[in-house]
């Protein structure tokens, strides 16, 4: 398959919850993505709509070493981001509409994307079944003092025993 504009992100069942978005003092995440909208002009990175925007965390993963790292952010549309995180979406009629979007985005067949569905759904088990160490790159420093309860019971999800939560790795 050619390479895809808008692609499926598999998260690691275990790493939804270190996104900074759950960790960092609302004050602190909103300077973030305000500043990733205002870069993207205000549009989506993918597919160009205006409007409602989400900041999605770009996440990349080492098999080898077991390390996954905080790439970037992107500005996306609210149904680019739904896309990126389809695997975790239980509604048949977002399923649906989600993929009638990555389709077209992509300009592929209902067949590709559904190949395409399965090869990224077998990806993320196998990034499942792994232990994960989270660094946050240049966001290290800002890590919390963990003042809420909701940042604190995400804080503690991250870190069962089966993950590993560093801020120097």
């Amino acid at each position: 398959m050619t390479c895809l504009r808008l692609s499926i992100e598999p998260i690691p069942e275990g790493s939804r919850l270190a996104s900074l978005a759950n960790l960092l003092p609302a004050p602190q995440w909103n300077r973030v993505r305000r500043s990733v909208y205002q870069r993207a002009g205000y549009r989506c990175q993918i597919c160009g709509r205006e409007g409602m925007l989400h900041c999605h965390e770009v996440w990349q993963y080492s098999e080898e070493t077991g390390c996954q790292w905080l790439a970037g952010f992107q500005a996306l549309c609210v149904d680019c981001h739904d896309v990126k995180h389809i695997l975790f979406n239980h509604d048949v009629a977002r399923h649906k509409e989600l993929m009638r979007h990555f389709i077209a985005v992509n300009r592929i067949s209902p067949e590709e994307a559904e190949q395409y569905l399965r090869a990224t759904s077998q990806r993320q088990q196998k990034l499942n079944q792994r232990r994960w160490t989270i660094n946050y790159g240049d966001y290290n420093c800002w890590m919390p003092a963990l003042a809420s309860k909701q940042q604190w019971r995400s804080y503690v999800k991250l870190n069962r025993p089966a993950y590993r939560h560093s801020n120097y790795a």
